[in-house]
């Protein structure tokens, strides 16, 4: 599932859904937002399969995927032929922090192999959006669309430290949101 489809990426942009022009223009800039959308908020945000080697030095129960949020633990390997049989509960997986703890069998040592599923089933709204806008502001850019923008107040200005493909209305989208009273 593409965090945005090609219909949405056209309609963001005003694009005939029957111009098939810069399909594979926009298809590119889909992929790119995505990449910045999960860079930008440090967690996968399109469902897909990931294959990790993870090494592990000493013998220990649980080991980090790299990718989060994990959907579902496919197999679990060392390279040396031990298999957890994950499907029987061989090992319990924490969604949010991509711990993964095996409870039976031997410990993790070694050099492991995980295939896993991370990502949401549905892209998150405010995740969507902002990559809209960034899709957007890149097609924007490249087409000299934009105008001169002059003073603070531009949407997709430069903001040190931050690079100028994400325009801030896209950043406040990602940001972590804060618990508290509103």
């Amino acid at each position: 599932m593409a965090i945005v489809t090609l219909a949405d990426t056209k309609a963001q942009l005003g694009i005939s859904a029957d111009d098939t022009r810069d399909d594979t223009e926009l298809l590119g800039y889909v992929d790119a937002a995505a990449a910045a959308v999960e860079k930008e908020t440090g967690r996968v945000v399109e469902r897909r399969t990931f294959t990790d080697q993870v090494l592990v030095g000493r013998p220990r129960r649980t080991i980090l995927l790299p990718h989060v949020p994990v959907a579902e633990l496919i197999s679990l390997v060392s390279v040396d032929g031990y298999a957890w049989d994950v499907s029987a509960g061989a090992a319990v997986v924490d969604a949010d922090s991509g711990a993964v703890t095996v409870v039976t069998g031997p410990p993790l040592s070694g050099t492991l192999v995980a295939v896993y599923e991370a990502g949401p089933a549905v892209v998150a709204p405010n995740d969507r959006l902002a990559a809209l806008i960034i899709i957007q502001h890149l097609w924007q850019t490249q087409r000299g669309t934009m105008g001169i923008q002059l003073g603070g107040d531009s949407e997709g200005g430069y903001v040190p430290g931050r690079g100028f493909a994400i325009p801030r209305r896209a950043q406040e989208l990602l940001a972590n949101q804060l618990p508290g009273v509103a």
